[in-house]
């Protein structure tokens, strides 16, 4: 059964173009209160004033989710000008690619930090009335990455792994804790054609998804609960593989299947 959205306030960080936008539309034509982050800020104007222009209920910050202390500050702002958030997307992320000897120290860093630090803040800040109520929705963004090695991004596979174990056990402690009326959902897609991966060579078998369609997929994915989604097809088959196929099958695949140089040609934006 779909969830009744109206009304309430969703949130997304990096929401003001990309994947996080296309999902924040559907929250808003469904009649949500949608909240954008971004650091962006022409971009972030250019997307309220969008919305706006379609009678969509927004409000927009320009937040720097790096930032610990803008991330706690922002919150109180939203809670206090927009109120309690209902669901909550951590989508905000960034892409660095080349082999790991070849890598800067602080893009590595950045890497993690906004692929998955900056998600443990935002839901310290909005989690806690969430379980007081027993009822919310967080929806973070990970990725196929987590799930196999991905030769030339060895940051963001270990940055998206860790988002996708973390959703795993928080949902663990909230169950426990007799909070299981807030859901967590995981999104492990394949490259999705956002521009973050431009260069990058597709590999067999695993099409680059199109955004409008990804984002329809989330969406869904929200509205059943479901702990995951992943995306397309092929990669609902990946969790099985890492756990029954050899190490050395498993690598020689990723070689046919050109899944461990595909980050070889990456540009990005």
């Amino acid at each position: 059964m779909e969830k009744n959205v109206r009304g309430k306030v969703f949130l997304v960080t990096g929401g003001a173009m990309g994947m996080g936008k296309l999902v924040a539309e559907r929250f808003a034509r469904d009649g949500a209160r949608v909240v954008i982050w971004d650091m962006n800020k022409d971009a972030l104007e250019k997307t309220e004033a969008e919305f706006k222009g379609r009678g969509y209920d927004v409000t927009t910050y320009t937040v720097d989710v790096s930032d610990r202390e803008a991330v706690y500050a922002a919150a109180d702002r939203v809670k206090a000008e927009v109120g309690q958030v209902d669901v909550l997307m951590n989508n905000a992320g960034i892409v660095r690619a080349g082999h790991f000897l070849d890598t800067d120290d602080d893009d590595n860093f950045n890497t993690l930090n906004i692929n998955f630090i900056a998600q443990m803040w935002t839901c310290k800040a909005f989690l806690p009335d969430m379980a007081a109520r027993n009822d919310g929705h967080v929806i973070a963004l990970a990725s196929a990455a987590a799930i196999t090695p991905t030769p030339g991004a060895s940051a963001y596979a270990a940055s998206k792994a860790a988002v996708r174990h973390w959703m795993d056990t928080i949902r663990w402690e909230f169950k426990e804790k007799g909070r299981g009326g807030v859901k967590f959902t995981s999104v492990c897609p394949s490259i999705v054609r956002t521009g973050m991966f431009d260069g990058c060579r597709e590999p067999i078998l695993s099409p680059f998804m199109e955004p409008e369609k990804m984002a329809d997929k989330i969406y869904q994915g929200y509205h059943a609960n479901k702990t995951t989604v992943m995306e397309p097809f092929v990669v609902k088959f990946t969790p099985l593989m890492a756990a029954v196929l050899p190490e050395p099958i498993r690598y020689v695949m990723g070689k046919m299947l050109k899944l461990n140089s595909m980050f070889e040609s990456w540009v990005g934006h």
